[in-house]
């Protein structure tokens, strides 16, 4: 029984390939600025803003959108940041997906992008302080 369980985990594994999209996707994390949410710009256009993130959610391109509005101050001194996650081929193609959100277009926010990743130094060759030779 343990070789057919063995033999079974192997080909999924190995059949995951067949299913899999033409490329790995990274992930990215994506913060904002810091913007008060009273500010005429902010109000103007964060409608927008939301709906051009849960599209991309629902294409599967942005994950795990936040906003943290500082709750713990008097609401006409709040300020908004926004967090989420991109995944995509590489950093130019998350930075094609930022340029395209409306804060950015119109000048409301700027987006600054970490690379998180999905394969723990998969990139390595951009990292050589992690590399000894």
């Amino acid at each position: 029984m343990r070789v057919k369980n063995l033999v079974a985990v192997v080909m999924l594994l190995a059949s995951q390939a067949l299913w899999a999209d033409e490329y790995i996707l990274n992930k990215y994390a994506v913060v904002s600025g810091s913007i008060s949410q009273e500010s005429p710009m902010f109000k103007q256009h964060i409608q927008e803003q939301a709906a051009a993130l849960v599209n991309l959610w629902r294409e599967g391109v942005v994950e795990n959108i936040y906003l943290n509005r500082e709750v713990n101050k008097p609401e006409s001194q709040r300020n908004a940041n926004i967090v989420f996650f991109i995944k995509a081929k590489n950093k130019d193609e998350a930075n094609e997906i930022i340029k395209q959100l409306p804060f950015v277009q119109h000048d409301v926010l700027n987006f600054t992008l970490y690379p998180v990743g999905v394969l723990w130094l998969k990139e390595i060759e951009d990292h050589p302080e992690l590399t000894k030779e």
